[in-house]
């Protein structure tokens, strides 16, 4: 268990924070593997294929293929995270949303996905989240693990990092989010707990089930891991 302070603003990641969508990301991943016959990469796969831009993964993993290629995987990619009907829920994270508007706590959106998948999270959940700003992938130059879509939010915010918290499930995530000076807090299963420690998450949770915002007391409260 642990206690925070209620910050003036909480930015949200997305896959892995508010949808469920591990599996259906990794199966893509591993399919064009497959489709080109190349080796699937057995370490650090977590890290490398979730949280970060899809141009940047492909570059960086399917550098062997032509730009041709790489663009018309970019552009299937787009079209495969717009095709899903509704999205699987973070436990919890629907519930921490209605509270944190009940407390009257400005939140922010920041992803490396693009809008059309934006636009199915929000068809997923029950009630409109109501973001201040929402940074997609499309209004950044430089994605996860750089600050910038993090220091886009702020501003856009107008709020001191200081007083900001993000949750984040990914390696990238976590760097991108520490490097824009906010508190981080990792959202995974706990064999990744250890790693978004040590890449700078200040605590971690397993989902949200466990969240409590104390209005009267000025207090969020985490009851369990």
């Amino acid at each position: 268990m642990f206690t925070l302070t209620i910050p003036d603003a909480i930015i949200f990641d997305m896959d892995g924070v508010i949808i469920n969508s591990k599996e259906l990301v990794e199966l893509f991943w591993i399919e064009k593997f497959e489709q080109f016959d190349l080796e699937i990469p057995k370490e650090n796969f977590e890290e490398r294929f979730h949280g970060r831009p899809a141009r940047l993964i492909i570059d960086q993993e399917f550098s062997s293929l032509s730009e041709t290629e790489r663009t018309a995987m970019e552009q299937e990619i787009k079209e495969y995270d717009s095709s899903v009907d509704q999205f699987d829920l973070i436990p919890g994270i629907q519930s921490f949303l209605q509270q944190c508007k009940y407390a009257d706590i400005s939140i922010a959106l920041v992803t490396s996905a693009l809008p059309p998948k934006v636009k199915v999270m929000k068809r997923s959940l029950s009630v409109e989240p109501g973001f201040i700003t929402e940074v997609t992938a499309d209004r950044i130059n430089r994605g996860k693990p750089h600050p910038k879509c993090y220091k886009l939010a702020l501003r856009e915010l107008g709020v001191d990092p200081d007083n900001v918290i993000v949750f984040e499930d990914s390696v990238s995530g976590v760097q991108a989010a520490v490097g824009s000076h906010a508190r981080v807090i990792g959202v995974n299963e706990p064999h990744m707990h250890a790693t978004l420690l040590q890449n700078g998450a200040a605590n971690v949770i397993r989902n949200f089930e466990s969240a409590v915002i104390d209005s009267d007391k000025q207090s969020l409260h985490f009851i369990s891991g």
